[in-house]
């Protein structure tokens, strides 16, 4: 068993480690597409970026829902929304070098971070998944990408870059390919540790695996607050909020049989919520300050303590 256990905890960290490589790759090759094509930096963001930095957690939702593992990738979906703003964001914000935020971002970014409060919010209301609401979050999903590209449509005039679209499109589809085979071997690994310790599936994924899958954001939004894209960074991490909680849940919610139950989640929501409410009102600042980030990063060291003294109280730990 001790074997097994070993074998597992190496799996999960190898597959994590490609999964990460291959999101980077991925997302290299879809922001050269996008700079080859002329869409706008903030499109690029709030969309591509997002999304592509996303496929982790839509991944590992597929692969869960299918191997009735739900319970991790729900602990994913919320725990990388408070991994993403809570030590993420936290993380280039004590970084940049710019640290005033343009009031048309500020604009922009406010709705998204208030919608991916307000969300969360009517979830513990609602009490139980179901698959209407699966299709409410996927509607509200298509809205925010209508929103963001009619209200940002690129300029025709914007310089592109030279290059092959087509050779970064089959780059970004070779990422992508890489990344599904490493989700898929996390979450058998990841459900055999939890099994194995007594760990609650939804602990592990919103802790470990919500750290991993997180780390494509981290990794691409430090390279752009060092080289100044500041707006491509913060478009990146509260799109990605948006896309976990609105297209990721509602992918799961549609396609799962099980019963979901958001009160028994209902820890990590009220995290999600305040993790979201307290960085709209630092980006209401307009100016980035260092106390911003360390109130950020208490928030998530508190997450970790109340989140792994709920899992002691109910059953412990097994090893």
């Amino acid at each position: 068993m001790f074997e097994q256990i070993t074998l597992d905890i190496v799996i999960l960290v190898g597959f994590l480690a490609l999964l990460v490589r291959s999101s980077i790759f991925a997302v290299d090759s879809i922001v050269k597409f996008s700079k080859i094509v002329g869409i706008s930096e903030l499109v690029a963001g709030f969309i591509i970026v997002s999304i592509a930095t996303s496929t982790p957690e839509i991944s590992v939702a597929f692969f869960s829902v299918f191997t009735d593992n739900v319970g991790i990738t729900l602990g994913d979906i919320f725990g990388s929304n408070i991994t993403n703003i809570a030590l993420i964001a936290a993380l280039f914000l004590l970084l940049s070098p710019i640290r005033q935020i343009e009031k048309k971002t500020v604009r922009n970014l406010s709705p998204i971070l208030v919608l991916s409060a307000v969300i969360p919010f009517l979830l513990l209301v609602a009490q139980e998944g179901s698959r209407f609401i699966g299709f409410a979050l996927l509607a509200v999903f298509a809205f925010f990408v209508y929103r963001t590209f009619k209200s940002n449509q690129a300029d025709n005039d914007r310089q592109k870059a030279p290059g092959s679209a087509y050779r970064q499109l089959l780059f970004f589809a070779i990422g992508i390919a890489l990344v599904i085979v490493s989700a898929r071997f996390i979450v058998d690994s990841a459900s055999s540790i939890a099994e194995f310790t007594g760990i609650r599936q939804s602990v592990l994924g919103s802790t470990i695996v919500a750290l991993g899958t997180s780390l494509p954001e981290l990794a691409v939004d430090l390279v752009a607050v060092r080289r100044r894209h500041l707006d491509l960074a913060l478009g990146d991490i509260i799109g990605s909020s948006i896309t976990n909680i609105a297209l990721i849940l509602g992918i799961v919610l549609v396609l799962s049989e099980v019963q979901v139950s958001f009160t028994v989640l209902s820890t990590l929501i009220v995290f999600v919520i305040l993790t979201h409410a307290v960085m709209f009102l630092f980006i209401r600042f307009k100016r980035i300050r260092i106390w911003h980030s360390v109130s950020l990063f208490a928030i998530y060291a508190a997450f970790l303590v109340v989140i792994y003294e709920i899992q002691i109280l109910i059953g412990g730990l097994r090893f």
